[in-house]
């Protein structure tokens, strides 16, 4: 267009910038993103004087930052210019609440039906890896959901796709309870610590670090008050 389009960083002015999978970024894109934060202004595409930008950026990924800097696949000034507050969420396999997920998400694909795991199926969810994560999870639950019938309430081993099916059956046995229980406490523990971290940062604003972990003021509370009760 001959107008020109502003392009994603001046969109975000005055707000916030998320960019995902940031470890897939080419290296010549990492160069141009270090010269935006650090000069605080783009270019925009064409050519043109510089228009500074104001923006809060948050990135994602799932690699190891460090090895690709090592690989020579990521910069390291980069790395340094990003990394302030970092947050490290679990996989699925290393989270102890996989029960309440799947809940969870039947009652959103069937409210009110009241529809479960046949327990044999629980047992192989819970000693798989889902290498796929939450998506993983969540497309066989909605694979499973469909191709349940109005009369049944219990999803087993002929409603899940075929693939799924034989890598369950190929999985091995399930953690021991206690383990499950070892997970939940150190997942609980992280959280705590990422709580702390932040409400340390905004000098004890509790409705400001509630915004900014993005819970509410009441949830917080719960965290720091059982905290306090452990």
């Amino acid at each position: 267009r001959r107008e020109g389009a502003p392009g994603r960083v001046r969109e975000a002015e005055g707000g916030t910038l998320f960019l995902d999978e940031i470890g897939d970024m080419p290296l010549a894109m990492q160069a141009r993103l270090l010269r935006v934060l650090q000069d605080r202004a783009v270019v925009p595409l064409g050519g043109g004087r510089p228009v500074a930008v104001d923006f809060t950026l948050l990135c994602a990924t799932h690699c190891h930052l460090k090895e690709a800097i090592d690989a020579g696949r990521f910069r390291q000034d980069l790395y340094y210019r990003l990394n302030g507050l970092t947050l490290t969420l679990p996989p699925l396999r290393e989270r102890g609440d996989l029960p309440h997920l799947v809940a969870q998400m039947l009652e959103q694909a069937l409210p009110g039906r009241g529809v479960a795991l046949a327990p044999e199926l629980a047992q192989a969810f819970a000693g798989h890896r889902w290498p796929g994560n939450l998506r993983q999870l969540a497309n066989a639950l909605r694979t499973a959901c469909a191709l349940l019938g109005d009369d049944e309430a219990q999803i087993g081993w002929q409603h899940l796709p075929d693939d799924l099916v034989e890598d369950l059956r190929a999985a091995p046995p399930p953690r021991s309870t206690s383990e499950a229980l070892d997970e939940a406490a150190r997942l609980q523990l992280n959280q705590l610590h990422t709580v702390r971290r932040v409400l340390e940062t905004c000098g004890g604003n509790l409705s400001e670090a509630a915004r900014r972990l993005g819970i509410s003021r009441n949830t917080l509370y719960r965290k720091l008050g059982a905290a306090g009760a452990a």
